[in-house]
């Protein structure tokens, strides 16, 4: 059998890297695409760019497109915290925080559809996961923005699954809770973090979610993943 393939968006560091490490260890050819280096050891190849440049973006993935025999799953994983009331920066700031939610998604999966389109074709299924957050649906206090744009990144992946269903492509998202990683690890939101400060969620237990939505039977989509601390008691 012919080695599988996955590309993962934003996989330097925090889940996007957890899952990185996971697909290695389970014998996929792993490719990370991010700005910056791996922060652990990870046998990827790296496809080093700021998924934000539309130039070398489309460079990057177009390359990946030309280069690899074939490219299985794509793990949307990029994109960044912007907790803050909404006075708190202006109109061009929470724009430019926004885009840096949405775009790197819309962008990795738009540039690397061809190649998942011929992987479904020839071998009967490919992925693709959207890592969301339930603040897409639910409100908690300093998040307009960043639940405005985890509702759009959850929409994607319910929206390419109706659309790619017929072609072997399974779309979904993934929206979790609070995780604690590099880039949450400073975050002082009461009603996220205290109740969950002993017990939070882990890259890899979102890792470990993603790849076994990714070994399901070719004809099993589960999708409007949400997943959550034990401890939680909301969402």
């Amino acid at each position: 059998m012919t080695q599988r393939t996955i590309v993962v968006a934003g996989g330097a560091s925090g889940i996007g890297l957890a899952t990185a490490q996971r697909a290695v260890a389970d014998g996929w050819r792993t490719i990370i695409v991010d700005i910056q280096d791996p922060l652990e050891p990870v046998a990827a190849r790296l496809v080093k760019c700021d998924l934000l440049d539309a130039d070398a973006a489309r460079a990057a993935l177009e390359g990946i497109v030309r280069d690899e025999e074939r490219v299985d799953a794509l793990v949307a994983s990029a994109g960044g915290q912007m907790g803050g009331a909404l006075a708190a920066y202006d109109v061009e700031e929470w724009t430019q925080r926004f885009t840096a939610n949405t775009l790197p998604v819309l962008r990795s999966i738009r540039s690397l559809l061809p190649a998942l389109q011929a992987a479904a074709a020839a071998n009967g299924v490919a992925d693709i996961i959207v890592v969301g957050s339930i603040a897409g649906d639910t409100a908690f206090d300093y998040a307009t923005i960043y639940g405005a744009a985890a509702a759009g990144r959850d929409a994607l992946g319910e929206q390419l699954r109706v659309e790619l269903r017929t072609e072997q492509i399974r779309a979904r998202t993934i929206s979790m809770g609070f995780v604690l990683s590099p880039m949450t690890a400073g975050l002082d939101i009461p009603a996220v973090t205290d109740q969950m400060a002993e017990e939070p969620l882990l890259p890899e237990d979102i890792a470990t979610i993603v790849h076994h939505g990714l070994n399901l039977p070719p004809d099993v989509n589960v999708h409007d993943i949400v997943v959550v601390p034990t401890s939680q008691g909301w969402a």
